[in-house]
């Protein structure tokens, strides 16, 4: 699952009839700043950093531009939220509020369990 930001609605002329009805959202993943240390994301603080790369994700929920949401990737999140006949893989789980974000390196010597 990714945190992202949404930047835009997509739609087309023509569209899969498996899509009619269906909101299609632009969305921006969040890039976490810098190294280790916690990250407060909200739509009441200042914008995190976003990738430059866009995913195109189905939503359910009424999510607008500048909000942020919780994408979901994948045919089993697919087929268990919006079904096996949608022709995508990015469904929109959650519109998120705010978000605290833990970020901790790892020590690539270290053993790790």
């Amino acid at each position: 699952m990714i945190l992202a930001k949404v930047i835009g609605a997509a739609w087309g002329a023509r569209e899969a009839r498996l899509l009619d009805g269906m909101k299609l959202l632009e969305v921006r993943p969040v890039r976490l700043r810098g190294g280790a240390g916690v990250q407060e994301i909200g739509a009441d603080l200042p914008d995190p950093d976003l990738a430059e790369d866009t995913v195109i994700a189905a939503d359910m929920l009424g999510a607008g531009i500048g909000e942020y949401v919780l994408v979901g990737h994948g045919s089993r999140i697919r087929d268990l939220t919006v079904g096996r006949a949608m022709p995508l893989k990015e469904v929109v789980l959650a519109i998120v509020d705010r978000a605290t974000v833990e970020r901790c390196l790892v020590d690539s010597g270290a053993e790790h369990p």
